[in-house]
């Protein structure tokens, strides 16, 4: 896993290397949101580079773990808010799956 760290590093993203295939063809994005090394559960949402369009929202499991199923293959950006509002907004930009 890549660790993506933004602003202060306390909190961080880390986004699986790894795009696996879909039976349809399509690709799936897996993660996990850290704040201050500790997994914490939040909304994470997913958009397209070129449009702005948001593709997917959902929220990470309990331990921060989150996964967008049937994503095409565009680059992409993650975006994940600190639930307590202590901190900015994370983001990763150009996921592009592989």
């Amino acid at each position: 896993m890549t660790t993506i760290s933004i602003s202060n590093t306390n909190i961080k993203t880390a986004w699986s290397a790894q795009y696996k295939t879909t039976q349809n063809g399509e690709y799936t994005i897996k993660g996990v949101v850290q704040k201050k090394g500790i997994n914490i559960p939040c909304r994470v949402r997913l958009y397209e580079k070129s449009t702005g369009n948001k593709l997917h929202e959902v929220a990470t499991n309990n331990d921060g773990n989150y996964e967008f199923k049937y994503i095409a293959r565009v680059k992409c950006f993650v975006v994940a808010h600190d639930p307590t509002n202590q901190y900015n907004a994370v983001i990763q930009d150009n996921v592009v799956p592989k």
